[in-house]
């Protein structure tokens, strides 16, 4: 992928435009003649690489990224993992964290806005890990690995789908494709500065919570804060019995949940023995096709001190950014 300066014009424009829209005809006109107008590049030049200011960071991004679009129009997104992370931080100043699913480096753009510790990030697909490398290379303490993540560790034939800024492996067994997958504790012991993370986020497109499950014993040693998407629509494709995970991680002494739409609002916290909350929660997020989903942040009972610290936090947050 390469950097282009037609396409920077272009994704500065669309990206005016987009912020610039109002209720009206004539901004709908305008605001769809300009996705036409990227499409079309896209379509018949191939994806390019544009600069993009992310909280303070100029990072690379392909212009099919969704990224700008969706912090334009949900500017506290993924700003969350910055908070909880700079609260852990406050306990834990030697603190690691893990990235499974990092593409392009975005998040480590948003954790840097708050505090510097070590960062491992991992991603697999080749095309957002160059992009990942580039963006990380100036920054201390961030290393990278170019694995992905699963249940087991395994070869899996098939292709991968990407589409605005994500993407993920599907099994086909015409394909030419062969990818490794690998369990996170052999990732792990591998880069053995990150043997003891005090946070795992992961966002890998629906194998979250089969990921989680597979590493019990891991995590019950670890005790580690884990920041990961919950999204059912995601897990039926997978086969996975998602809301299997609460009972999991409860039974290894994680206690207490905090519940955060996929835009980044803070919504409620529950405690991992309210069953029937739980319940109603993976319920109102089934059936949207990953339209609404939510992402889930869950603390060991080591950590009860942080997580009442965060929930006041994220309530004090969104009443300032509200009024």
């Amino acid at each position: 992928m390469k950097i282009s300066y037609v396409a920077q014009i272009l994704f500065y424009t669309f990206n005016f435009v987009n912020s610039k829209q109002k209720k009206s005809f004539f901004w709908f006109l305008i605001t769809k003649s300009m996705r036409l107008v990227k499409n079309s590049y896209l379509r018949f030049n191939g994806d390019r690489l544009v600069k993009y200011i992310l909280d303070d960071t100029q990072i690379l991004i392909p212009l099919s990224h969704n990224l700008p679009i969706i912090r334009e129009s949900h500017p506290e997104y993924s700003k969350n993992i910055g908070r909880i992370s700079a609260g852990l931080y406050a306990k834990y100043p030697e603190m690691t964290l893990i990235d499974i699913g990092a593409n392009i480096g975005d998040t480590v753009a948003i954790l840097r806005k708050f505090e510097c510790f070590p960062i491992l990030c991992v991603d697999g697909d080749i095309s957002f890990y160059s992009i990942l490398k580039e963006n990380t290379k100036n920054l201390k303490d961030v290393d990278c690995v170019n694995s992905f993540i699963g249940d087991e560790s395994k070869f899996i034939t098939g292709n991968i789908n990407v589409s605005g800024g994500t993407g993920h492996i599907s099994e086909n067994l015409d394909s030419d494709q062969i990818f490794e997958i690998k369990k996170l504790s052999s990732v792990l012991k591998l880069n053995p500065i990150f043997e003891s993370p005090r946070i795992i986020k992961i966002d890998t497109d629906g194998y979250d919570c089969l990921i989680l499950k597979s590493e019990l014993e891991l995590l019950g040693r670890l005790k580690s804060v884990l920041f990961f998407e919950y999204d059912p629509y995601f897990f039926s494709l997978n086969n996975d019995d998602g809301f299997k995970v609460f009972d999991e991680l409860k039974n290894i002494g994680y206690r207490k949940v905090l519940i955060f739409e996929n835009t980044g609002e803070y919504l409620i916290n529950i405690d991992l023995d309210n069953h029937m909350l739980l319940e109603d929660i993976h319920n109102f997020y089934s059936g949207w096709k990953s339209e609404k989903y939510c992402d889930i942040c869950i603390f060991h009972e080591q950590d009860l001190d942080v997580f009442y610290s965060a929930r006041i936090n994220e309530i004090k947050h969104f009443k300032e950014v509200r009024n």
